[in-house]
């Protein structure tokens, strides 16, 4: 079965709300991931025969974003399910529909994850991972978009601005914590207008910025040109 033409499977847009919020990175980490679902379902789909060295690449590139969004997600149930739970007792039972929700996609998950490893690390072409990650992918997209009406609309309504400023500095501070901001700052960033990324930056550190233009970027655009070469990292 090919699927050559996938939508991204973003959910609706409060991107204009959360940025009044000041939110943008924890929007964008979930963004980025349904972006990168979306690229290995259409290669997937696409009989492109790939060669071990970026069929290695692609595993590692996997792994890696399977460890940033196991952070991510352990970040959002420490801090922002927490403030939103402390608003109003009805978000108990929304926090507690979330959880399962994504301890139910994790099978889905764990699964479509073998099988893309199993096909790559085999040679050829990996359209046997094909089903079980269309499947993760449409269950992953589902859930954003649930999780954007029900929960993040919650937050923008109830949240104050320095509510917002925690759970992004927390965000990036579990990445850090687990030496991977290197890495994830500069993917969370890929493809970013220029004109807002630069306003993301005004927020950083001098010494910050000036690491991520020296070091970070560069290694990443090593490592994604390695997994993605035609695409570059976006």
């Amino acid at each position: 079965m090919n699927d050559h033409h996938v939508p991204n499977g973003e959910p609706a847009d409060a991107g204009p709300a959360l940025d009044r919020a000041g939110a943008v990175f924890m929007p964008l980490m979930s963004r980025r991931y349904l972006r990168e679902l979306a690229r290995y379902r259409v290669l997937l789909g696409s009989g492109t025969r790939i060669p071990p060295d970026r069929a290695e690449a692609l595993v590692r590139w996997w792994e890696l974003l399977t460890a940033v969004m196991t952070g991510h997600h352990r970040a959002m149930s420490e801090v922002f399910w927490g403030l939103l739970r402390s608003k109003e007792t009805e978000f108990e039972g929304v926090v507690a529909t979330m959880n399962l929700r994504y301890g139910m996609v994790e099978t889905s998950r764990s699964e479509a994850g073998r099988d893309l490893t199993r096909a790559l690390r085999a040679g050829g072409s990996p359209g046997s991972a094909q089903l079980s990650f269309i499947r993760y992918h449409e269950e992953m997209s589902a859930i954003a978009s649930w999780e954007e009406r029900e929960i993040v609309s919650r937050a923008l309504h109830c949240f104050s601005a320095d509510e917002w400023r925690q759970v992004e500095a927390y965000v990036l501070a579990v990445q850090a914590a687990e030496d991977r901001l290197g890495h994830v700052l500069p993917w969370l960033l890929d493809g970013m207008p220029a004109d807002r990324a630069e306003t993301v930056f005004a927020s950083f550190p001098p010494h910050l910025v000036r690491v991520y233009r020296a070091e970070w970027l560069p290694a990443y655009e090593r490592v994604s040109a390695r997994a993605w070469p035609d695409q570059g990292g976006s």
